[in-house]
């Protein structure tokens, strides 16, 4: 026996393009007095009156499971005929499945009612997403309050997920948006409106509320679910991380791949484990009963559950379905993934086959990635040697450069490990990392260290093994440039095969540092300023910046002073300073001497007239001296 119907008078939109064929869906939202939210009615195409269980649409259906949307045609799940049998329409009769309740201000649906509908003629009204903006900006248009209404619900909808922690981002602009399960996928050029934004909104809605009325029930659907993946971050960090990442295309294209790669696939389940990519504790999918097989079995049952007719689907028989449909599911992401790597590998093929000094620095290392596998290639040793020299090598370029295997690359992989670690040592544990990173199976290089010499004169020695393989012992007179040189010496060890013995390593004899000179006490009144006599060491020794960096020199310029002086076995840095102006606005000025090397600067009421400004200040300005000898 059929469960009673319901109709309504309110017109009823029809968001979709202007050529679509496939309607599954219609809404209306109507404001309630006193702002005190909307009412909500949505209608989804009565498919399962149409398509019976085991016709042939029916197998047509469960053969394609979903409708294939292909450049020039669309291949629909249905086929024609039932398709346009159960596609709604502005002016024919049609059942549906309709669902209504009570949206408050805030976001939140309550007063859930899931029923049979009967969507009469001429109650439709088909918009096409291009026409939506102009209709919200027209008061004057007749589908201007429906709309606008809809746009408010929308938002508040949005508004509330966000809150709740859902992964929730539209790019109208470039033309971008996240999915259900939190992967960025592209908005076709067409539905680039808030259209998109107010259809996407209330059919997620629609789907929380038929899940969690299934639940009430205690009526075994094929559930949505989607389990969190540890690894992937926190949705407030990735939020953050697309914002930022919008408008640089190869970052966001990056990002994208990142997501799709740690987001796990939701699943189809007649169980219910809640939805993480949305944050619900309850989701299904319904509202798309023309174009996915697994809205029209979830039709099917809730139908006949109103109806009090048979389940159509036996829990063991709607069990295989879910799995089966996840199998494919599989299958299909699987598929594309290979489509698009294949595509990326001709990509490469073809830009390999162009000048390689043209190659911007992600192409080459594609380039290189797929190189590295064959025996190499001189054009490929003549561009490595080139940009090891032109110091345009990045990390993950040696990390794939010292995977590659063939004996021909043995030469270039030793020029460039040893050009590498001469001229940027604090290299070695980025390229340690990223090798790392691509090699979870394998063990991570080792580093061990040794400390000896007297608590002022300290020297660090370090030994590193990649692969089993040990490096010989390097030593330097801080703990991180020793450990930074092994990892490359060890590098260099495993490519050679030369495993050093296990003995301890052997300590330099270095003659002492000499006696810092203590300047004359400078006054620090507020009298007149005085002339500072100049430091009595005038020879300016050499010191090696060689992979320093000055950006993290100038973010601590006054430790960074004193860890060069260490490093380079001289005296620690001497301040002197002079104290000017009247006693409400003192100007304190420092000079600073290392190694013979002296800068002056001074700190004023604008820049905090303290000791400390002035010290910072000139040891800034020595920074900016040194490298601008280099």
């Amino acid at each position: 026996m059929a469960s009673p119907t319901t109709t309504d008078l309110s017109t009823l939109l029809m968001i979709d393009s202007a050529t679509a064929r496939d309607r599954d869906d219609a809404f209306a939202v109507t404001p309630l007095s006193g702002g005190r939210g909307w009412s909500v009615e949505v209608h989804i195409a009565g498919v399962a009156d149409v398509v019976g269980l085991g016709s042939v649409a029916d197998e047509q259906a469960f053969l394609r499971a979903e409708t294939r949307y292909l450049p020039g045609r669309t291949i629909p799940m249905l086929g024609d005929t039932a398709e346009q049998a159960a596609t709604l329409t502005t002016e024919t009769r049609r059942t549906s499945l309709r669902v209504t309740g009570t949206l408050t201000p805030d976001g939140r649906l309550h007063g859930v009612t899931v029923g049979r509908g009967e969507i009469p003629p001429g109650r439709c009204v088909a918009v096409d997403h291009s026409e939506v903006p102009a209709i919200l900006t027209d008061p004057t248009h007749p589908l201007h309050p429906s709309l606008g209404a809809a746009d408010a619900a929308a938002q508040a909808l949005l508004g509330a997920r966000r809150d709740g922690g859902a992964l929730a981002f539209y790019d109208l602009i470039r033309g971008w948006a996240t999915n259900e399960d939190g992967a960025i996928v592209p908005i076709a050029a067409e539905l680039r409106t808030v259209a998109y934004v107010i259809v996407q909104e209330l059919m997620i809605a629609t789907n929380e509320a038929v899940a969690l009325w299934c639940v009430e029930q205690g009526l075994p659907i094929l559930f949505r679910n989607h389990r969190p993946n540890p690894v992937a971050g926190s949705t407030d960090e990735l939020m953050t991380e697309i914002a930022a990442a919008a408008g640089d295309p190869d970052l966001f294209a990056k990002l994208r791949g990142r997501l799709l790669s740690t987001l796990r696939a939701a699943t189809y389940d007649p169980t219910v484990h809640g939805h993480y990519g949305l944050r619900l504790s309850s989701y299904t999918h319904v509202t798309s009963p023309l174009r996915r097989v697994a809205d029209l079995i979830n039709q099917r049952i809730i139908l006949a559950h109103l109806d009090h007719s048979p389940a159509p689907y036996s829990p063991d028989q709607l069990a295989a379905l879910g799995a089966d449909l996840n199998r494919r599911t599989r299958a299909v992401r699987e598929a594309k993934k290979n489509h698009f790597k294949h595509a990326d590998h001709r990509h490469v093929a073809q830009e390999a086959a162009r000048d390689l000094t043209a190659l911007d620095a992600r192409t080459f290392h594609k380039v290189l990635k797929t190189a590295a596998t064959a025996p190499l290639r001189d054009e490929i040793a003549a561009e490595l040697a080139r940009r090891v020299d032109a110091d345009l090598l990045t990390a993950p370029d040696v990390a794939v450069l010292i995977d590659a295997a063939d004996p021909t690359w043995r030469p270039i992989q030793l020029r460039v490990l040893d050009t590498l670690a001469d001229a940027h040592p604090e290299m070695g544990p980025s390229v340690a990392s990223v090798w790392r990173q691509t090699h979870p199976d394998l063990p991570p290089p080792e580093v061990e260290t040794r400390r000896n010499g007297a608590a002022h004169d300290p020297l660090f020695a370090a030994r590193a093994t990649h692969l089993g393989i040990r490096g010989p012992w390097t030593t330097a007179a801080a703990k991180k440039p020793a450990e930074q040189a092994a990892l490359w010496a060890a590098l260099r060890a495993q490519l050679t095969g030369t495993d050093h013995p296990d003995t301890e390593p052997e300590w330099p004899t270095t003659p002492p540092p000499p006696e810092p000179s203590t300047p004359p006490p400078a006054p620090e009144d507020s009298g007149p300023a005085e002339s500072v006599e100049p430091h009595r060491k005038t020879t300016s020794a050499a010191l090696n910046l060689d992979g320093a960096k000055k950006s993290k020199a100038l973010s601590n310029p006054v430790a960074w002073l004193m860890s060069l002086a260490q490093n380079n076995h001289q005296a620690p840095p001497e301040w002197e300073f002079r104290t000017d102006g009247p006693a409400h606005a003192p100007r304190f000025t420092a000079t600073v001497h290392l190694a013979g090397h002296t800068a002056t600067a001074t700190a004023t009421t604008k820049t905090a007239a303290t000791k400390t400004a002035a010290k910072t200040a000139s040891a800034t300005a020595l920074v900016e001296a040194l490298f601008a000898r280099q």
